[in-house]
């Protein structure tokens, strides 16, 4: 009996033991998962927030460029008129247009989701 007793004492430390490292392994995935996802998202914001950076960059060029473009063009009218023969200037001179209090709308473009800047199809959550 004794030898029956210790089989079966075996039998069941070798089951205990395969299931404990088991839950084990599983907690350990879990948490290097759980790590893994944590990093992701970082990332993710980081790389929102770098978007967002470059596109607000981006409009402040574009828009140094729009004034500069104009600056260049009110030049060319003026010298063209002021160097052509006959007043036959390719270039018109343009008045300025008056510029509107708040440039920025109060509301964000329709197919920008939130603050945030991320793209979002409308019906979608």
């Amino acid at each position: 009996m004794s030898l029956i007793s210790a089989i079966g004492v075996a039998i069941i430390a070798l089951v205990l033991g395969i299931v404990l490292g088991r839950l084990s392994v599983r907690s350990r995935d879990a948490g290097r998962l759980e790590q893994d996802l944590k990093k992701a998202h970082k990332e993710l914001d980081s790389y929102q927030n770098q978007i967002s950076t470059h596109f607000a960059d981006s409009a402040a060029l574009m828009e140094q460029m729009a004034e500069q473009y104009q600056e260049l063009y009110r030049h060319m009218a003026q010298q063209s008129q002021f160097l052509a023969k006959h007043g036959d200037s390719p270039f018109k001179v343009v008045e300025d247009a008056p510029q509107p209090q708040n440039a920025e709308p109060d509301f964000p473009p329709r197919d920008y989701a939130d603050a945030s800047g991320l793209l979002k199809q409308s019906g979608q959550s």
